[in-house]
């Protein structure tokens, strides 16, 4: 879809007119009308019908224009924070990219480049020549009067006001997306993709399950799963790249802006190896971890915190932790192969738990339950992809 064309699409439908819309967006008629037909052969739809009285949008067309209205108020916002930096006012109120008056590839190059800070590897993912992506970064830095990014040791960093209109330029492209995909569902085809951050609560049982089901409904769907730390994730959520983060939720200081469902319950296990002391016990006390060592994600983490806090509890100091590691590989390799300790979530061994390679040790830590859920943008309307698998993790999570 030729994104340039989304701006007449946007007049027309609000004024039901090509004429009036002609007026709106300063151009001729035969170009406005042009820039429909080219987008209605781009998605495949009639997005009007033509009537005597004007143009009436179809169930395509409105389906498209609540996107692309989320998509124009991304850019809009962005337009307003560089009035607010005092810069040319004049050309801020002319640039094109706050209309999405310029290629989809333009858009990219720039969104990339604030996550990659290289323009050969934007260049490189886009499948351009770099001098193409340059000449994209200088055209849109010198519609609005300002440098977007520094070159320094590290690449090219973004100014404040470049990683912002980056942002923007993210989440309207992700509207777009949904607005392609929602048209394609409504011809009767559940196509388009979604994107999931993955916190390990979330990956290991609720996830997969989900997924499976979603990809035997709906076989077209395209599922992408990003992993990393919360903060990672979050910051990507915030931007539009991904559509909700699944895990444990952190507390509602740490998630401003973003709302929180709970799906399920989690409590912490004490999980060894089989040929630990204690793994032959049938009753373990707090008493016998006061010597243990222990592999633990490192300070900070919610799990650490969870289990030096139920120690703490019990009269118990911090636990001698003799390797930090947030990685479940590295972790299960260890409980294997040494007399360590671990406090984890059972199901994230449960394969090795059922072979009884790992063993849950008898000893019940209530006060490290925590709630598993969903993080969507407060701002945001998920794409029918992300709701279907949503669906299905809330389902899941009944279970």
């Amino acid at each position: 879809m030729n994104i340039r064309n989304l701006r007449s699409f946007v007049a027309v439908a609000r004024s039901g007119s090509v004429i009036k819309s002609s007026r709106l967006v300063r151009r001729a008629q035969s170009a406005v009308t042009r820039s429909i037909k080219e987008l209605e052969t781009d998605v495949g739809v009639l997005l009007f019908e033509r009537r005597s009285k004007g143009m009436l949008l179809t169930e395509f067309g409105r389906a498209l224009l609540t996107r692309i209205e989320h998509a124009f108020f991304e850019m809009e916002t962005a337009r307003t924070s560089f009035r607010i930096a005092s810069l040319s006012a004049n050309l801020i109120e002319k640039a094109p990219i706050f209309t999405l008056s310029i290629s989809r590839q333009r858009l990219l190059v720039f969104a990339e480049l604030v996550e990659q800070h290289h323009m050969g590897a934007v260049a490189d993912c886009l499948g351009i020549s770099q001098p193409a992506a340059s000449q994209s970064l200088r055209e849109i830095e010198t519609s609005v009067g300002s440098k977007l990014f520094i070159r320094g040791p590290g690449g090219m960093q973004p100014t404040p006001l470049g990683a912002l209109l980056g942002m923007h330029i993210r989440r309207a492209l992700a509207e777009i997306r949904a607005g392609e995909a929602e048209i394609q569902s409504l011809r009767g085809a559940i196509t388009g993709r979604v994107a999931i951050g993955s916190l390990s609560l979330g990956r290991t049982r609720l996830l997969p399950k989900a997924i499976i089901q979603l990809s035997n409904d709906y076989p077209d769907l395209t599922v992408t799963t990003v992993e990393g730390a919360f903060e990672h994730l979050a910051m990507r959520l915030r931007a539009g790249d991904i559509d909700f983060i699944l895990g444990a939720l952190r507390p509602p200081e740490h998630t401003i802006g973003l709302t929180r469902e709970v799906v399920t319950h989690d409590v912490l296990s004490l999980v060894a190896g089989k040929s630990h002391p204690l793994a032959r016990k049938r009753r373990v006390t707090f008493g016998d971890l006061a010597s243990a060592d222990w592999v633990l994600p490192p300070h900070g983490a919610p799990t650490r915190e969870l289990l030096e806090n139920a120690l703490r509890s019990h009269g118990l100091n911090e636990p001698r932790v003799v390797v930090e590691t947030a990685d479940l590989a590295i972790t299960r390799g260890l409980l294997m192969g040494s007399n360590m300790l671990t406090a984890v979530s059972a199901h994230l061994f449960h394969d090795e738990i059922a072979a009884k390679t790992l063993v849950v040790l008898p000893l019940a830590l209530p006060e490290t339950g925590r709630a598993i859920g969903i993080l969507q943008r407060s701002s945001s309307s998920p794409s029918l992809a992300a709701q279907l698998l949503m669906a299905n993790i809330r389902m899941i999570g009944q279970l």
